[in-house]
């Protein structure tokens, strides 16, 4: 029979077993799990030195950008689309600050900017179809995809603009603009932006198309239709599509690039020129000097993303 004195003493060896090894153990692995902690601690903090340093000349470079946005157009664009007027197309809510580079971009270049078109979310908006068959006064029945059928109207308005502004050296584009897409603003399915009002004496309208990444749905099936007009057999209006390459962060399901989709296409590859960086002042210069070279006879894709052939233009005096 096992004592009381027998148990206080194997509980005391138990405690004292159990002290030994912690003592012990601590300081065999003290040495080097301290060491390979500490090595590892210094690791990290000489990476996050080395990105700070890298974040930091970024955003210098970045403050260097904002003055070109300011300051660049005019110094760098300068009558290079002298002669014509644009017709901006934009798709959905791009971003203010790209829509209104791109517009002082068009101003630089000696263009004349007849107007921005705005296409509302709407009429990319798969769950907006009722409002789109109302607006075309179309049958659900016998046309499912009525986006396709707005774009090519909107397609056949551009081009009927551009005849009657070269028809007309006295146009007005905001009358003009105001007469053929009158019904579709007051359905709220496009805005009517930036008219201008004076009279156009212009030798060529061309079509810049401005979308992004970040619309509700695939763009392609109303701008296919949009940009029917490049088509040499259609109008041979010099048209130009620039995406907002960028995604916003908390969109995990950006729609797929349009501008992908005219670079893969084996007919609009050559018929409809390309930007896909239309967020910064290298995509604005893009779009103008890409204008120019298209209108004489050259279409290339400038970027560089997927598709792209260089990032600007050759230079052309």
């Amino acid at each position: 029979m096992i004592s009381l004195r027998q148990h206080i003493f194997s509980l005391v060896a138990v405690f004292v077993a159990l002290a030994v090894g912690i003592a012990a153990g601590s300081t065999v692995v003290r040495g080097p799990l301290l060491d390979s902690l500490r090595a590892r601690l210094e690791s990290a903090e000489q990476n996050i030195s080395v990105e700070r340093a890298e974040n930091d000349q970024l955003a210098a470079e970045l403050a260097q950008l904002d003055g070109w946005e300011v300051d660049g157009p005019n110094q760098l664009l300068g009558g290079r689309l002298g002669g014509s007027a644009v017709l901006l197309v934009v798709a959905g809510d791009v971003d203010s600050d790209v829509v209104a580079g791109t517009i002082r971009s068009v101003r630089a270049s000696a263009a004349v900017l007849a107007g921005e078109l705005r296409l509302d979310q709407a009429v990319f908006d798969g769950e907006q179809v009722d409002r789109l068959h109302q607006a075309l006064g179309t049958d659900p029945n016998d046309t499912p995809e009525p986006a396709v059928v707005f774009g090519e109207r909107v397609g056949l308005l551009v081009a009927s603009v551009r005849d009657q502004i070269l028809a007309d050296e006295t146009a007005h584009a905001d009358q003009i603009l105001s007469a053929a897409f009158g019904e579709f603003e007051d359905a709220g399915l496009v805005d009517l932006l930036q008219l201008n009002t004076s009279d156009m004496i212009v030798d060529e309208v061309d079509l810049l198309v401005l979308t992004d990444r970040n619309l509700v749905s695939d763009p392609a099936p109303v701008l296919s239709g949009v940009i029917a007009v490049s088509d040499p057999d259609v109008a041979g209006m010099t048209t130009l599509v620039a995406e907002v390459g960028r995604v916003l962060q908390d969109n995990d399901s950006p729609v797929p690039s349009f501008v992908g989709s005219v670079r893969e296409s084996g007919r609009l590859r050559d018929e409809v020129a390309t930007v896909d960086n239309a967020e910064t002042f290298l995509g604005w210069a893009e779009m103008i000097l890409g204008l120019e070279t298209a209108r004489r006879g050259i279409i290339e894709h400038y970027g560089f993303r997927d598709g792209a052939d260089r990032s600007l233009p050759q230079f052309s005096p």
